[in-house]
């Protein structure tokens, strides 16, 4: 067991607590907890409340201060020249904002992800995002903004990765996943590398599930979009040891008794995170790609509990979606 890990865990955990208090919900403390422990950094509310500050400053009205996102992005521009950041920021903001987005903080956290042309960039990301809310309708909505951003960094068709994204949502859903946005989340993840079906990526993530509940692991639809990226990373049976070995260290503190399903998600954080670390002598665009996912996740944590109800509301979404 990795005590240092645990250790450093709890404690930013309550440094971020003790600092915000009752302000947030504990998928906010968690979230930021994990960052700092897998950056080997120690929390300080202090200094991330003065680059919040500096960023609505700079922002002309742009930034919401009290805005979770606003704190997720801050994270980001600790130790960098705050004021460059922002003017980076704001430049990719107005790019999706000309391209279409409403004004959001998840439209500030996908400007984060807008590279290289981010004019063209911006515009495929809106053609995508119009393409998913047509044919899933209820599904789509602002929080998918960083994710379509991500989506659209290659050349892929609109209509054909959307039209993956869903063959992927059905035949999840025939394997026994839930309904909902985290399931959406997971689909769309699975096409990050490529538009086109893969039965065998498909397959492979069904696996990893049956996998982790065998080891006894309770799998809630908050938890999909993580499997979507050990997927991603092609995780081998012995990482998937490693994730429950760690995750049954984490339920045994006290932190995570009132937020179990929480465990997991830190626990392949951190297992991806040093898989991340080797393949990144490998290859640089994938480790950018992955970091820049898991932050993503960090961001819409809140949002991936809504879940439909197979046999009532879920075949109302799909008949739009077909």
């Amino acid at each position: 067991m990795d005590t240092n890990f645990h250790i450093n865990f709890q404690n930013n955990y309550n440094r971020a607590v003790n600092f915000f208090g009752n302000a947030y919900n504990q998928n906010f403390f968690m979230s930021l907890a994990s960052k700092y422990t897998l950056e080997n950094r120690e929390f300080s509310g202090v200094a991330l409340q003065k680059v919040v500050d500096r960023m609505v400053e700079n922002s002309n009205k742009a930034i919401q201060r009290n805005s979770p996102v606003t704190y997720h992005i801050a994270v980001q521009f600790l130790g960098q020249n705050i004021d460059g950041c922002m003017e980076n920021l704001l430049q990719r903001d107005m790019a999706l904002k000309e391209a279409g987005f409403t004004k959001s903080p998840f439209r500030l956290a996908g400007a984060m992800m807008l590279e290289e042309d981010i004019l063209l960039h911006a515009k495929r990301a809106k053609t995508l995002y119009d393409e998913m809310h047509r044919k899933q309708y209820f599904l789509t909505s602002k929080e998918d903004i960083p994710y379509v951003v991500l989506l659209s960094k290659g050349m892929e068709q609109p209509h054909t990765q959307v039209d993956t994204i869903l063959q992927y949502y059905q035949s999840l859903r025939k394997q026994g996943f839930m309904l909902g946005n985290s399931l959406q989340c997971l689909a769309q993840i699975l096409t990050m590398y490529s538009s086109e079906y893969n039965e065998m990526l498909l397959q492979y993530v069904a696996e990893l599930k049956r996998g982790l509940n065998q080891k006894g692991i309770k799998i809630k639809p908050i938890h999909y979009p993580y499997i979507g990226i050990l997927a991603l990373n092609a995780t081998d049976n012995e990482k998937i040891d490693e994730i429950a070995e760690l995750h049954k260290s984490l339920m045994e503190l006290k932190i995570f008794r009132m937020a179990k399903e929480l465990a997991l998600i830190v626990s392949i954080q951190k297992i991806i995170r040093e898989l991340v670390e080797v393949q990144n002598m490998v290859n640089m665009k994938d480790h950018a790609f992955l970091e820049n996912l898991i932050h993503v996740l960090g961001i819409t944590l809140d949002v991936l509990d809504f879940v439909l109800i197979p046999g009532s509301a879920g075949d109302f979404f799909d008949f739009f979606s077909s």
